[in-house]
């Protein structure tokens, strides 16, 4: 559904996946990461506030630059990347094509490219990377990554 950029439906099957597993970091990331899909930043920075992790270090960097708080957004990813090193190159892209920042977005998407990150399998489909489609690298990255044909 998050994928399908349809955030109502969801945001409900990751709710449901945290009220079986409270402490999936991963559910409540992504849950949050569907209300900053829709502009929900207040909610999207409470969900991904209540556990952190590094999947809550993506989600708030990208929220808290949407809500102006711009030294705390660079500090967590300041953060992200001490803690993770190039192991994030793809979400590093994430977070700066979300900040609007296409350039470095694609140095990192290029980077990953070159690491085989495995984040590179969603390219196609992450809502996060929606700015970058139109860009030359990106569409030189997918063709590079050999994905199947679309079908109508």
């Amino acid at each position: 559904m998050y994928s399908a950029r349809r955030y109502g439906e969801a945001a409900r099957a990751y709710e449901a996946s945290v009220s079986l597993n409270p402490d999936s970091p991963y559910a409540r990331a992504f849950n949050g990461l569907t209300e900053y899909l829709q502009g929900n930043l207040q909610r999207a920075s409470e969900l991904c506030e209540a556990r952190p992790s590094a999947w809550s270090d993506l989600c708030l960097a990208v929220t808290y630059q949407k809500l102006g708080r711009h030294v705390e957004a660079r500090a967590l990813l300041d953060n992200y990347r001490n803690t993770m090193g190039d192991a994030a190159a793809y979400q590093y892209a994430e977070i700066y094509a979300q900040w609007g920042d296409l350039p470095t977005a694609l140095d990192w998407l290029e980077k990953a490219l070159r690491l085989r990150d495995p984040g590179l399998a969603t390219l196609r489909t992450d809502p996060l990377l929606d700015p970058l489609r139109n860009e030359p690298r990106f569409q030189a990255i997918e063709r590079a990554l050999k994905f199947p044909e679309k079908q109508d």
